[in-house]
């Protein structure tokens, strides 16, 4: 089985949402999938970067928006394959996260598909 691990991130309250993308995007993509580690164990890796103008279409409907600046989602087998993950990663995470991943919230389960299209 395969599990899915998904972290909703808020950035850093100093510096601006596009700073973030790019350097969560760019710089810290590069360094987590240069872990040998993780180029070995991780079946795939996915960054979700919230856009700013069609939330706002959202919220002007009355739609709640979450309060958060991106999610990060990693397919692994195992669940132990993630400490490997944070030795390798966390210096440069101060770079564009609050201290300690406290405003981090992470799902831990397993994709179960309803519908996908054929196209």
């Amino acid at each position: 089985m395969v599990i899915r691990v998904i972290a909703l991130m808020k950035r850093r309250p100093d510096i601006t949402l596009e700073d973030f993308k790019e350097h969560w995007g760019t710089r810290n993509a590069g360094i987590l999938t240069s872990i040998q580690a993780v180029r070995e164990k991780v079946v795939r890796y996915n960054q979700f970067h919230v856009l700013t103008p069609p939330s706002d279409v959202l919220a002007s409907a009355g739609v709640t928006i979450a309060p958060y600046d991106g999610m990060a989602e990693m397919w692994v087998d195992k669940i132990d394959l993630l400490e490997l993950f944070r030795r390798g990663v966390p210096k440069d995470e101060a770079n564009f996260l609050p201290e300690n991943w406290e405003s981090m919230i992470a799902l831990v389960g397993e994709d179960q598909p309803k519908y996908e299209s054929a196209e």
